[in-house]
């Protein structure tokens, strides 16, 4: 039993260190085990040490080693790794990280980590329309249908592109997401009530960026945070006569949501009673002051006045809660569908589409003049004075 010992020990040994060596490299060094190990030079015979029992048995190394070489084949055999949710996400953000902007690159990581928790390590090439209604209902437990749904968004991004990079033969996430109980909550300002928004805006001083800042939001439908880092540089007019807007991220400390959102709004004169004679003096005597930014407060003050404060004075008894600064965007968003403006037209406004206005060298889409129309057409209207 001593030497049967060492060759078990010395074996394992050698398959630990060459975990990738072939049946016929195990076989052969296990022969030169065999024969180290029993050979005598005493006794030239293989088996002496099993005692003179065994010494007539005929020493035929094929059959003593065929069973063992059908189980160690079996077991060298590489078996294919599971392809969780973990491993594609890793690898999708590796393709198409680079598209995102840090905060939603952030938010993506996240997403993916509560993903994956929830899957469970989830061999995906195997996966099921049971296992995802599974994955949806632990998803729901302490989550708001809307975060649930957003969820689901970033799992369907992630099985579409593993689809089309041959990961995954198909997946079953199609209508995977909550439709009970999803509400937004953020709403959109009436129309009346945009008009009051402005009449309230338009009785702040024209020295005050707070009075621009709302007035942006109204006939822009811009973010909050592409307003508040406007600069001078950024009002722009076009051999047209146009006066616009050019939301980018071209400056220190300045960040658009992504590639998509650069774009070039056009200003309407008198959209709700807005001034723009009078912004354009705001914008030049910025300039003159030496100060390259519009705002005159950062971003985080900025959004709790109009949120905290301007909205709810402007509307009064009609103010309820939901009603913020984004719904500005969702009410011009709301209006332009109303009103049937063509999609890629909406989208050049919104920041949905990139290349969408024409503008020196940015794309080659709608022309700028046509949006210019098109705000002319939806903003300007007694209808909209409270």
């Amino acid at each position: 039993m001593q030497a049967s010992g060492h060759l078990t020990s010395s074996f394992q040994a050698f398959h630990l260190e060459h975990p990738d060596a072939s049946w016929n490299e195990l076989r052969a060094h296990l022969l030169t085990l065999v024969s180290s190990t029993l050979m005598s030079s005493d006794e030239g015979h293989p088996l002496c040490h099993w005692g003179d029992m065994y010494r007539n048995v005929p020493v035929n190394s094929m059959p003593e080693f065929a069973p063992y070489g059908e189980v160690m084949s079996t077991a060298t055999k590489p078996v294919a790794a599971p392809i969780t949710f973990e491993v594609l996400a890793q690898l999708y953000m590796s393709d198409r990280g680079g598209d995102q902007k840090p905060t939603t690159l952030k938010e993506t990581t996240l997403c993916h980590k509560v993903i994956s928790e929830n899957l469970d390590g989830l061999d995906l090439r195997n996966h099921t329309r049971a296992d995802l209604v599974a994955f949806r209902e632990r998803l729901s437990v302490g989550r708001m249908p809307s975060t649930v749904n957003k969820l689901i968004v970033k799992l369907s991004a992630v099985f579409a592109w593993a689809v089309e990079n041959g990961h995954l033969a198909k997946t079953y996430d199609k209508k995977l997401k909550l439709t009970k109980g999803v509400e937004s909550t953020r709403k959109a300002f009436s129309q009346p009530q945009v008009g009051k928004l402005m009449a309230y805006a338009s009785s702040l001083p024209e020295t005050s960026w707070k009075r621009w800042l709302l007035s942006l939001g109204i006939i822009t439908g811009g973010r909050l945070k592409e307003i508040c880092q406007l600069s001078t540089s950024d009002v722009v007019t076009t051999e047209s006569g146009l006066v616009a807007i050019h939301i980018n991220e071209a400056g220190e400390g300045k960040s658009i949501k992504n590639k998509q959102s650069e774009r070039l709004v056009p200003l309407t004169d008198g959209a709700y009673g807005f001034d723009l004679a009078a912004f354009s003096r705001y914008v030049d005597a910025t300039r003159s002051s030496g100060s390259e930014a519009l705002a005159q407060i950062g971003y985080r003050p900025s959004g709790e006045w109009v949120n905290q404060h301007a909205i709810p004075a402007a509307l009064g008894d009609e103010y309820e809660r939901g009603l913020v600064f984004h719904s500005l965007r969702h009410s011009l968003a709301s209006l332009m569908q109303a009103k049937g403006v063509p999609t890629s037209h909406a989208q050049a406004v919104m920041g949905h589409a990139s290349g969408t206005i024409t503008f020196d060298t940015y794309g080659s889409g709608v022309p700028v003049e046509t949006i210019a129309d098109v705000l002319r057409g939806l903003l300007i209207s007694s209808n909209h004075l409270p």
